[in-house]
C-alpha cells in the first residue's frame, strides 16, 4: 500500500507494516531521512487527523510511527489517497532483505516486563524452532558492508575530465582529417594519463582493503533455556545473549542483568570511559549515550557480565543506521579538482571558440576543409595543456609516496593537495587526540599529590602505610581478570580498573599475593542512587571493607581520615579538592576503608576512614599538543569533537592549547536552526563540541563548508564515518581505526602520531605551489603557441607549426620541464604562513599577467623564426624559448636540483634528437639541420632566463629606489 501525505510530496509512502491489532501503522517515507523539518511537518499534519493517539517521525531511520485510536478512520483517509497518482509513482523500495522486523521502540523507555512481552520471549529465551522460524523471517543478522569501489568507476573517474575530452574530440577530428598517426597519438596521451591515475589509486584501495578486519564469530545465547553458541548471523530479536567482558557485541540489545556490567562504547558514541549497565528503564528522549540499560552492536564489554534480550538486528541496528547516514552523504569534490576543473571549463571555451574562429576565417578566405579542419585541430591541441594532467599526477604521486614513507596511505590522490588548502581540522577526541587508555594521574592522600613516580609500595605495611593501603584499597575493590603473558602482566575489565590496577601493580604491589593476604568475601555494587563499590575482606587482625566510587557520597560515609576526626568543615574541604580535580578534566574517586565484621556479610553505611582521591585521565597522544600549536602556526583552526561531558571537554581542550567557545550538539543544532544560524562570527570562535553524535559531527562539518572553510576530519571510530565522508579530506587515525573509518577516509594514518597530519598539510601545500608554477609554465608555453597560430591565420601566413609538431610541443617540451617543476622539493618555511584563501584561483590575476606577457615573448621568438627561416625554423625556436623558459617559472628558494637538471636536459636531448634524427625528423615534418637551426636553439635557450633576470633586476632597483625617496619626501612634508 502507499499513501500521499503531504502536498507536494514527490513520491509515496510505503506502509511498511500494519498491525491491526495493536493499532500501529509504520510509513516509510522518501526524503525523510536526515531531515527534521520534514518530520516534524509530518507529525502536525499526522495530528490533525481524527483518531490519532500519537505519532513520531524519525529522521535517522526515514520512517514514520503512527498510533490510532480503536474508531480512528486511518484506513479511510489512507484509501482517499488519490489511486491514479499512487499508480503513476513507484514506491521506493524497502532495502530489508525479507521482512521487517516489528516497529521500532523506545526499548530504552520501557521497562524489562514491557520489552519481553513486545518480543513475546522470556528471560530463558526463545525456542530453538521459534529463533529458525524468526531467522527465515526477518533475515540473517548482517549488515551490507560499503562498497568499495569498483575498477570502471576508478578508470572513469581518470578519463571523465574536460581536457581528456576534448583530447578525445581532437583525435576523432584528426582521423576525419585522415590523420591516423596524431589521432593514435592524441589518445595515447589520453591513455597514458589514466593508467597512470587508475594504477595508483587501484593500488592504495587493495592496501587498505588488506587492513580490513575480520568479523567473526559465535555469540551466547539462551534457546530452550540451554546455553548455545550461534553464529552472530543467526542472531534474532527475542533471543537472550549473555555476556561478559572482551565480548564484541553484535546485535542492539535491552539489559535484563547486569552485574558490574559496563560497555565501551567509544567507537559509536565517542565515549572515553565505559558505560556502566544496568536493567533499569531510562528517560524517552535520553540520547544515544546516556541509554544505561542499552547495548549497541560495534561496542565491546568492557568489564562484568549480564543478560539482555535482543531487540534489533541487521538494518534496524544503531550501527546500520550510522551506515545509512554515511550512505546518504556525498564526498565533497576536492579544492584541487574544483579548481582544475573551473580552469578546464574555462581552458575548453577558448579552445573551441579559437578552434571556431580559425575554421570560419580559413573558409572565409577559401582554403580548403581539410586544411581548415586540420587548422581547427592545431589550435585545439595547442589550447590543451595535455601535459597538465600527467604533472598534476605526478606532482600527486610523489607527494603520496613522501607520505606513505611517513605511514599515511593516501586513497584519493586529489587528496594530497587537499590537504594544503584545509583551513579547519575537527579533531574527534576520544582515539584521536587521546589514547582512549585510562591512567591513574593523581594520587592524593592528603598534604597534595603523591609523586607516582618514585612511589614505592610497602607490601609487608600495608594496613599502616597510607598511600600502599590506597592502593591496596582499589585494587582488591576492583573486579579484573589479570594473568601473565610471559614478563608481560595483562589485566582485562574497564579501563577505569585496569588503570587503578597496573598504578598498584607499577608502585610494586603484587595483586595474587594481596588477593591471598585480603581474600574478598563479598562486593556489594552499584545500585540506583548508589554510586560506590564496597568490598569485605578478611585481613590480619579482622575484617575490613574498602569503599571505592563517586567523591560525594564517599565523603559523607566517611567519619576519619588519617589525621584525625573529620567535622563539616573537613568535609567541605575535601569536597573543594574534588571539585578541582574534577575541573581540570580528571575523572575522580574517591577511597575509604575500616574495620568491620564480615561474618554479617552487611556493608557498614558510615564510620569509613577516608583514605583519598585518584584522579583518572585518558592521556593526550604523543604530539597532540604540539600537533595543535603546528596547526595555529600555519593559519589551520582546530575543533575539538567529543561526546564527553563538557567539562572534560574543556580540560582536554585547556591541555591542547585550545582557546575558543565550548558548545553541546544541542546548542549548535539551535544556533543552525535560528534564521540566518550561519550569519555572524559565532561559529568562527567554536573550539570544542561537546555530547557529539555521528550526525552531529556531520553537521558541523557542512556547516563550516557551507562558510567557505576547507574542513579535514581527524577520527578513528564508527560514529566518526559520516563525518570523514562529508569533509574535504577524512583522515582515519591508527591501524586499529574501524573499517567503516578507513573506508569513508581519504587518507589512512598507519601511525597515532597527530604531528603526521600537519606534515601531510605541509606537503599538500608543496603540491599547490609547485602546481602554481607548472601551470605558468604550461599555459604560458601553450599560449605562445597559440598566439604564433593565431597569429600566421590572421596575417594569411603559411601554417607555421602542424598538429602532430604542437602535440610534440606539448607532450616533449611542455612535460618534462613542466614534470620538473611540479617535483621540486618547495619551501622549507611553508608552514609558517597560513594556507590560500579557498576560493583563489590557481592563475590568480597577476599570475594571468604574467603568463600573457611571458606568451606573447616567446610567440615573438617563434615568429622571428618564421621570418628567417619559415616553419621548421619558428618549430625549433619556439621549442627552444619554452625550454629556457623552464627556468624562469622556477621558486626563489629553489636550490640546484639533480632531478630539475635531468629532466630539462633530457627534453632538450630529444629536441635534438628531433631535430637530426632522420625518421622523427620525417615523422615531424622538418628538414634537415642547419647551422641556422642550431643557434635559434641555442639562443631561445638561454634568452627569457637572461630577459626575466633584467625585468627582476628592474624590479629590485625600482623597489630600492622607492625605499630611498621615500625617507626624503617625508622629510620635507610639513
Amino acid at each position: 500500500m502507499v499513501v500521499f501525505l503531504i502536498d507536494g510530496q514527490a513520491s509515496p509512502a510505503v506502509v511498511v507494516r500494519h498491525a491491526v491489532a495493536s493499532r500501529r501503522l509504520r510509513l516509510a517515507v522518501p526524503g525523510l531521512l536526515g531531515d527534521r523539518y520534514l518530520g516534524r511537518r509530518l507529525e502536525r499534519t499526522f495530528q490533525t487527523w481524527p483518531g490519532i493517539e500519537t505519532v513520531k517521525a524519525e529522521p535517522r531511520s526515514g520512517r514514520v510511527l503512527v498510533r490510532y485510536a480503536p474508531d480512528a478512520p486511518l484506513l479511510e483517509r489512507l484509501e482517499e489517497a488519490p489511486e491514479e497518482a499512487a499508480s503513476t509513482r513507484e514506491p521506493r523500495p524497502l532495502r530489508t532483505p525479507i521482512e521487517s522486523p516489528p516497529d521500532e521502540e523506545p526499548w530504552h523507555s520501557l521497562t524489562v516486563d514491557q520489552v519481553l512481552h513486545r518480543w513475546k520471549t522470556d528471560r530463558h529465551g526463545l525456542s530453538r524452532a521459534e529463533a529458525a522460524t524468526r531467522l527465515k523471517r526477518y533475515g540473517a543478522n548482517t549488515v551490507v558492508g560499503l562498497k568499495p569501489r569498483s575498477r570502471w568507476s576508478l578508470l572513469r573517474a581518470q578519463v571523465a575530465t574536460v581536457p581528456m575530452g576534448l583530447l578525445m574530440g581532437s583525435a576523432a577530428a584528426s582521423a576525419l582529417a585522415g590523420d591516423r598517426p596524431e589521432a593514435t597519438a592524441i589518445l595515447a596521451v589520453v591513455g597514458l594519463n589514466a593508467g597512470i591515475g587508475y594504477r595508483i589509486e587501484r593500488r592504495n584501495e587493495s592496501l587498505i582493503a588488506s587492513w580490513q578486519k575480520l568479523e567473526a564469530g559465535q555469540a551466547q545465547v539462551l534457546r530452550d533455556g540451554v546455553v548455545h553458541d550461534v553464529p552472530v548471523s543467526d542472531l534474532v530479536v527475542g533471543d537472550v545473549l549473555l555476556v561478559r567482558a572482551g565480548d564484541v557485541l553484535h546485535a542492539d540489545a535491552r539489559v535484563l542483568e547486569a552485574h558490574r556490567l559496563s560497555v565501551d562504547e567509544a567507537p559509536l558514541t565517542g565515549e572515553s570511559e565505559p558505560q556502566l549497565k544496568g536493567p533499569e528503564a531510562v528517560s524517552h528522549e535520553a540520547p544515544l549515550a546516556e541509554r544505561t540499560c542499552m547495548l549497541y552492536a560495534g561496542t565491546v564489554v568492557a568489564s562484568g557480565h549480564g543478560r539482555a534480550v535482543v531487540v534489533a538486528t541487521g538494518r534496524s541496528m544503531a550501527l546500520a543506521r550510522v551506515r545509512e547516514l554515511v550512505e546518504e552523504t556525498s564526498s565533497p569534490p576536492t579544492p584541487l579538482s574544483r579548481k582544475l576543473e573551473q580552469l578546464d571549463k574555462r581552458v575548453a571555451v577558448f579552445s573551441v571558440g579559437a578552434s571556431v574562429a580559425s575554421g570560419v576565417v580559413g573558409l572565409i578566405r577559401g582554403r580548403p576543409m581539410g586544411q581548415v579542419l586540420r587548422g581547427a585541430v592545431a589550435l585545439g591541441v595547442a589550447a590543451l595543456p595535455e601535459g597538465l594532467p600527467i604533472v598534476a599526477t605526478a606532482a600527486l604521486v610523489r607527494s603520496m609516496q613522501r607520505l606513505h614513507a611517513r605511514g599515511m596511505v593516501v586513497r584519493r590522490v586529489s587528496a594530497a593537495e587537499a590537504l594544503g588548502g584545509v583551513t579547519v581540522i575537527c579533531a574527534d577526541k576520544t582515539g584521536t587526540l587521546t589514547r582512549n587508555d585510562m591512567r591513574l594521574e593523581v594520587l592524593d592522600v592528603g598534604g597534595g599529590a603523591v609523586d607516582l613516580e618514585s612511589l614505592r609500595a610497602k607490601p609487608e605495611a600495608v594496613l599502616e602505610d597510607v598511600p600502599t593501603l590506597a592502593l591496596a584499597a582499589a585494587l582488591l575493590n576492583s573486579d579484573v581478570d589479570v594473568h601473565r603473558n610471559g614478563h608481560e602482566v595483562i589485566i582485562t575489565g574497564s579501563s577505569t580498573e585496569r588503570a587503578l590496577v597496573s598504578a598498584a601493580h607499577d608502585a610494586g604491589l603484587d595483586g595474587a599475593a594481596l588477593r591471598r593476604a585480603f581474600p574478598r568475601r563479598r562486593l556489594l555494587e552499584r545500585s540506583e542512587g548508589i554510586h560506590y563499590v564496597v568490598s569485605l575482606h578478611d585481613a590480619p587482625g579482622g575484617g575490613v571493607a574498602f569503599v571505592k566510587g563517586a567523591p560525594e557520597q564517599v565523603v559523607r560515609l566517611c567519619s576519619h581520615d588519617s589525621r584525625g576526626p573529620l567535622d563539616v568543615e573537613a568535609q567541605r574541604r575535601l569536597l573543594q579538592r574534588n571539585k578541582a580535580l574534577a575541573e581540570a578534566g580528571l575523572r575522580v574517586l574517591a577511597l575509604g576503608w575500616r574495620r568491620v565484621d564480615v561474618s554479617r556479610g552487611a556493608a557498614p553505611e558510615g564510620g569509613y576512614t577516608f583514605l583519598g582521591f585518584m584522579g583518572l585521565r585518558d592521556p593526550l597522544r604523543e604530539g597532540a599538543a604540539d600537533t595543535l600549536h603546528q596547526a595555529r602556526v600555519a593559519g589551520i583552526r582546530t575543533i575539538l569533537l567529543t561526546g564527553d561531558q563538557r567539562h572534560t571537554a574543556e580540560a582536554v581542550a585547556h591541555a591542547v592549547g585550545l582557546r575558543g567557545e565550548t558548545l553541546t550538539a544541542k546548542e549548535l543544532t539551535a544556533r543552525l536552526s535560528e534564521p540566518g544560524g550561519l550569519e555572524g562570527d559565532w561559529l568562527d570562535r567554536v573550539a570544542v563540541l561537546a555530547r557529539v553524535t555521528p550526525e552531529d559531527k556531520m553537521v558541523l562539518v557542512r556547516a563550516l563548508r557551507r562558510r567557505g572553510e576547507v574542513v579535514a576530519m581527524a577520527g578513528d571510530g564508527i560514529n566518526d564515518a559520516p563525518a570523514l565522508k562529508a569533509a574535504d579530506v577524512g583522515v582515519a587515525v591508527g591501524a586499529r581505526s574501524s573499517d567503516m573509518a578507513r573506508q569513508m577516509a581519504d587518507i589512512v594514518m598507519a601511525g597515532e602520531d597527530l604531528r603526521g597530519i600537519i606534515h601531510a598539510v605541509g606537503e599538500g601545500r608543496i603540491v599547490q605551489d609547485n602546481l602554481r608554477r607548472a601551470i605558468r609554465f604550461l599555459f604560458a608555453t601553450n599560449l605562445s603557441e597559440m598566439a604564433l597560430v593565431i597569429g600566421a591565420t590572421l596575417v594569411g601566413g603559411r601554417e607555421p607549426l602542424s598538429p602532430l609538431q604542437l602535440l610534440w610541443l606539448n607532450l616533449l617540451t611542455d612535460t618534462l620541464p613542466g614534470l620538473a617543476l611540479a617535483l621540486e622539493s618547495g619551501d622549507p618555511d611553508v608552514l609558517d604562513r597560513p594556507p590560500a584563501p579557498p576560493g583563489a584561483p590557481l592563475l590568480s590575476r597577476p599570475l594571468a599577467r604574467r603568463v600573457v606577457r611571458d606568451a606573447l615573448l616567446m610567440a615573438g621568438f617563434g615568429a622571428t623564426g618564421m621570418v628567417l627561416g619559415g616553419p621548421p625554423l619558428a618549430f625549433g625556436m619556439l621549442t627552444a624559448a619554452q625550454l629556457g623558459y623552464a627556468t624562469v617559472c622556477r621558486a626563489p628558494h629553489a636550490r640546484d636540483s639533480g632531478r630539475f637538471t635531468v629532466l630539462v636536459g633530457s627534453a632538450v636531448a630529444m629536441q635534438v634528437l628531433g631535430l637530426t634524427f632522420p625518421p622523427l625528423r620525417a615523422v615531424l615534418g622538418l628538414p634537415p639541420p642547419s647551422l641556422l637551426t642550431f643557434g635559434g636553439l641555442a639562443t631561445g635557450l638561454v634568452l627569457p632566463g637572461l630577459l626575466m633576470g633584467v625585468s627582476r633586476q628592474g624590479r629590485r632597483r625600482a623597489r630600492r629606489d622607492k625605499r630611498l625617496f621615500i625617507p626624503a619626501s617625508l622629510e620635507a612634508s610639513p
